[in-house]
């Protein structure tokens, strides 16, 4: 970028709910807790502060209360400012603003801050994804190839999950995307889209106010796919570590993998992930406890058996209990005697003396929030 352009972030924190269900009833994609002591938008946030960009939006639609929570005044991800720094847009925050059905529907009620801000060049990134983005390399690469919108894609196959809810690039040899595909159902290796697009904000006003006009919501399929022979759009390949979260069972896959050093190496050795800081004691391992392979946060105690699992804070195991290949989030308390074996267990979940919950690797058990076994 030339020196003195300004980046603006816009993040969609709601965009894919509908891929885990389960664990976004009451709380957007973004704040979907992941790894331990993360949230999904922690990933995305972090990402764009790396790159030096201070000036964060994120429009939300609905079950936005936990994420506000989570990301409060932005203090740790050094987005609590005076001038820019992070902002959340409700819905109905302004007169006349509408819950959105897309992406293009949804800068529509944010026209006004995209101007004010004054910024050349806007960051559209969806929640759903963890990575380890350099955005820095990616607006580089914006620049030298004189493309007016950047698309970032991985090279893989699409997830059967996600069927319904993918966009595929055809990449020419000089990173010209000649074609935009919706929802393919091949199980070739596509430029599969990273939901990510670097784009002059002339030209992204222009689009949205145009596409309002003619009652457009839906940026790939309506835009994207419709432009790409008339402006200059390329491809941005991503060859890092890459977690899509596309099911339930893609989620705890990818929090499971979490184990895996090479894994941990890849999302976290680029840049530092930031997240909403809890002051907990470090973890407690009573005598004749024993883990194997596991994540395990600031906060827990354990006095039991835990192997391959990812405990996040404050999860309590308690004497002969057994948990493996289990995703426990915080506050979670495993009672004496409990066998736990491919498990979600969301938020402040008690499971009790003696209890035996055994799912399938590819049909976890899922046990809701503050629910009581």
């Amino acid at each position: 970028m030339k020196k003195g352009d300004k980046v603006l972030g816009i993040i969609f924190p709601n965009m894919h709910d509908n891929a885990i269900g389960e664990l976004t009833k009451l709380r957007t994609m973004a704040s979907v807790p992941f790894g331990g002591r993360y949230r999904l938008i922690d990933f995305t946030l972090s990402e764009m502060v790396a790159a030096g960009i201070d000036d964060i939006g994120l429009i939300v639609k609905r079950n936005y209360m936990s994420l506000m929570d989570h990301l409060g005044s932005g203090r740790v991800y050094d987005l609590a400012r005076k001038i820019g720094g992070l902002k959340v847009f409700p819905p109905f925050g302004e007169t006349g603003v509408q819950i959105y059905t897309g992406k293009l529907q949804a800068l529509s009620n944010v026209v006004g801050y995209i101007e004010k801000t004054g910024c050349d060049t806007v960051i559209l990134a969806d929640s759903g994804i963890v990575s380890a983005i350099n955005y820095k390399d990616v607006l580089e690469q914006h620049v030298k190839s004189g493309a007016e919108i950047t698309a970032l894609y991985a090279k893989e196959t699409i997830d059967p999950a996600s069927k319904t809810d993918n966009v595929v690039f055809k990449v020419e040899e000089d990173s010209t995307i000649s074609a935009v595909y919706i929802n393919d159902d091949t199980t070739d290796v596509v430029c599969n889209s990273m939901f990510a697009y670097v784009i002059g904000t002339d030209l992204l006003l222009k689009l949205v106010k145009e596409g309002v006009k003619q009652g457009l919501t839906n940026f790939e399929a309506d835009v994207l796919q419709k432009i790409v022979k008339e402006v200059k759009v390329c491809g941005y390949e991503y060859k890092g570590t890459l977690k899509r979260i596309t099911s339930l069972k893609a989620y705890f896959d990818a929090n499971l993998d979490m184990v895996n050093k090479e894994t941990m190496k890849g999302l976290f050795s680029d840049h530092p992930v930031y997240t909403k800081i809890r002051d907990d004691a470090p973890v407690r391992y009573a005598l004749g406890s024993e883990v194997k392979e596991v994540v395990c946060a600031d906060g827990c105690y354990i006095e039991g058996y835990v192997e391959n699992s990812v405990l996040f804070r404050g999860v309590k195991i308690g004497k002969g209990a057994i948990v493996r290949n289990c995703v426990l989030m915080q506050d979670t308390v495993v009672e004496d005697g409990v066998v736990l074996e491919n498990v979600i267990c969301d938020k402040d979940v008690v499971i009790t003396k003696d209890k035996k919950l055994v799912g399938d690797e590819n049909l976890p058990v899922f046990v809701e929030k503050a629910a009581r076994v």
